[in-house]
């Protein structure tokens, strides 16, 4: 058994070792006295922790002490006849019980709060005196939080009542300081704490308490992939998340919080929301579209949505967003949302992939389907806007209406080439129209090139 000890006291130095199942600790302390430990073997104390009541068949304990030069040194061992104790001064051996009892009486009790020393046994002892509230007193009184996060792990290995479980998650994570210790114990016994609500709820808001975003997500990431969280501990999480720094982190928690499936439309709204809190449109977008997966979203998620995406920077990334949301019926409301959004696009290539996708995805009211053509043809590029009016014309069942605000919408373009190309596509659906010839032709007097302008008429003869 190998029992990893934490530095003693206040030092300035701490060296661990550990080989064939032997720990090491060298202390220096305030730079006047040196403490070295060295132990094997499984260790039982007295009740009052002044002395050794028993030690494994392959137990060695060795303390050294060296104070201004001069050196004390203790090494047990088992015999046959129980405990073999044998004390020096310097390199010389006493009698232990002149000498050597007093010392150990003295030094014991302090390096047994500061070490693992016995940390079974001792856990074993006060669990039997007084159940896992004893085990918190000590845990209180310990060292290190080193020592604090070995003593609790200690008392989860014990039969700790359920309802016990928020307690000891509340006050060990509220004894130890470092996040990295909270951590190793919250995970060490998360099997159990999973057995209860009131446990993981604790769980999750210890987690919001932690500084580091890195250990946070370790602890929420760990619960999440083995349990759905209640409503309560989705409210920690989100306010563990609020918290954090880093948009990575806050991204690993999130999507692996939308991994589960027992989420409510207004908890996956509420994450949208968070979202404006991430400075990276990457981690935004990845978000996002993980929460468009979820099915049976509501308006007021999709509006949030859109919402989002209006705070991003990144044409790209709002081009990503808003076409997998297209994917998804929206009201005319949130189409006129998503145009508005469009129209702040820099970049023709994608407006033209939204405007296109919108065409193909949703049911567009006359007056959405003005607007989009519109929009389309006021693109810099000739070339986009001839792909966006174009693709209105490609879709089935046009109406004359939505001909019309196509052939209204083409003197916005400059080019006689493109002009012409969308004129000549519209022509087989102006024929035997005579309000549409009319636009048709309307439109055609744009055209400068006698040529275009012949090519353009001869397509309705």
């Amino acid at each position: 058994m190998v029992l990893v000890l934490a530095p003693l006291f206040i030092s300035a130095q701490t060296e661990i070792t550990s080989s064939n199942k032997t720990s090491r600790i060298s202390i220096s302390h305030n730079g006047f006295s040196d403490f070295n430990v060295e132990m094997r073997g499984k260790i039982e104390l007295t009740d009052d922790d002044k002395d050794i009541k028993g030690i494994s068949p392959d137990g060695y304990l060795e303390i050294t002490k060296v104070t201004f030069g001069s050196r004390r040194s203790l090494v047990i061992t088992p015999s046959e006849n129980g405990i073999k104790r044998e004390y020096y001064e310097g390199r010389e051996k006493m009698d232990f019980e002149k000498e050597g009892r007093k010392w150990l009486g003295e030094i014991l009790p302090e390096l047994v709060r500061s070490t693992t020393i016995a940390a079974e046994s001792r856990v074993n002892r006060f669990f039997k005196q007084g159940g896992a509230p004893a085990v918190l007193t000590e845990i209180g009184k310990l060292d290190s939080d080193h020592v604090k996060s070995a003593y609790a792990g200690l008392l989860m290995k014990q039969n700790v009542a359920t309802k016990d479980y928020p307690s000891v998650v509340n006050q060990v994570t509220t004894a130890i300081s470092s996040d990295h210790y909270k951590t190793e114990f919250l995970s060490g016994g998360m099997n159990k704490f999973l057995g209860s609500k009131e446990a993981m709820d604790a769980v999750f808001a210890a987690s919001g308490k932690m500084e580091s975003d890195h250990y946070k997500t370790i602890v929420i990431k760990g619960a999440l992939e083995k349990q759905a969280p209640s409503l309560e501990g989705i409210k920690s999480i989100m306010l563990a998340t609020g918290k954090m720094e880093s948009d990575h982190y806050k991204t690993e928690v999130l999507t692996t919080l939308l991994e589960k499936d027992n989420l409510s439309d207004a908890v996956v709204s509420e994450m949208i929301n968070a979202t404006k809190d991430l400075e990276s449109d990457h981690y935004r977008t990845i978000v996002l579209t993980k929460a468009l997966n979820k099915k049976g979203l509501s308006t007021a998620s999709f509006q949030r949505v859109l919402e989002s995406v209006k705070g991003m920077d990144s044409d790209h990334y709002k081009t990503q967003v808003i076409t997998e949301l297209l994917n998804s019926k929206l009201t005319n409301d949130l189409i006129t949302l998503a145009l508005d959004l469009c129209h702040a696009l820099s970049s023709d290539h994608y407006k033209t992939i939204v405007l296109t996708t919108m065409l193909k995805k949703q049911e567009l009211t006359d007056d959405g389907f003005d607007r989009l053509v519109v929009l389309g043809s006021q693109c810099e590029s000739d070339h986009y806007a001839t792909q966006i009016l174009a693709s209105a014309l490609e879709l089935p069942n046009l109406s004359s209406a939505r001909v019309l605000a196509v052939l209204k919408a083409v003197p916005n373009i400059g080019s006689d080439h493109y002009v012409t190309e969308v004129l000549t596509r519209a022509a087989p659906k102006v024929r035997n129209d005579a309000t549409l010839m009319e636009a048709y032709r309307a439109a055609a007097k744009k055209i400068n090139s006698t040529t275009y302008y012949g090519q353009a008429l001869r397509a309705i003869d």
